[in-house]
């Protein structure tokens, strides 16, 4: 999820990112967590960024890979992004429609069609060429991938700072925020300790000071 996060912000204005949804254990045919599949993919349904504020928050409280939340668990969750847009009946009717089915049996055929056989995997396609990993690799495979695809090195937007990526994700961890600045984690607690005096962020609730969010106004 953090590579996803750099490699958006890096180069997300040359490059389109489309997130297939999938849950580990489900690349194999479990359907012990559709649930939560389907909750990923309906919330695509209204917005990508719903989606992917989603995912971030299971992230965040490690939910996703302990599959700790029960379903009255993730609706609150999903409730608590109504402030962000996000409509609950919607969603309710989007989870029983046709419509999730058919997203679901187009991201099941393009996982089988690339073979996806663990996770995290990621595929860089241009117009001539396409190419899978599969893994977690140093940040600069990615970037070597790219240049040999495009047959240049893709320049990179480096202009940002701790606010401007908790403004852009909402939410980031420490550890994140680190690793996509390039910043020591005390340089980044410094600065997360002044935006909090400036009423610019505060810390997110049972996250122990490890996770950050904007501060709405008003």
């Amino acid at each position: 999820m953090t590579l996803i996060k750099k490699l958006e912000l890096e180069y997300g204005h040359m490059i389109r990112f489309r997130m297939v949804s999938t849950v580990p254990s489900c690349v194999g045919g479990c359907q012990e967590e559709v649930r939560l599949l389907t909750m990923i993919k309906a919330m695509e349904l209204q917005g990508k960024r719903h989606a992917m504020r989603f995912l971030r928050h299971l992230h965040i409280n490690d939910i996703f890979l302990n599959n700790e939340a029960n379903e009255t668990e993730l609706w609150e969750i999903a409730r608590s992004f109504t402030g962000y847009g996000l409509d609950l009946d919607e969603l309710a009717a989007d989870i029983q429609s046709n419509q999730l089915l058919s997203a679901l049996a187009v991201d099941h055929q393009i996982l089988k069609d690339w073979e996806i056989e663990s996770l995290p995997a990621l595929t860089f396609v241009t117009r001539d060429e396409a190419l899978k990993i599969e893994g977690v690799y140093p940040y600069d495979v990615y970037q070597a991938v790219m240049a040999e695809l495009l047959g240049y090195v893709p320049n990179r937007e480096t202009d940002w700072t701790v606010e401007k990526v908790l403004s852009h994700y909402d939410a980031s961890t420490i550890t994140e925020l680190a690793f996509i600045l390039e910043l020591d984690k005390p340089i980044i607690e410094r600065e997360l300790k002044k935006l909090s005096l400036q009423q610019r962020c505060r810390p997110v609730p049972g996250c122990s000071g490890e996770a950050w969010a904007t501060k709405k106004q008003g």
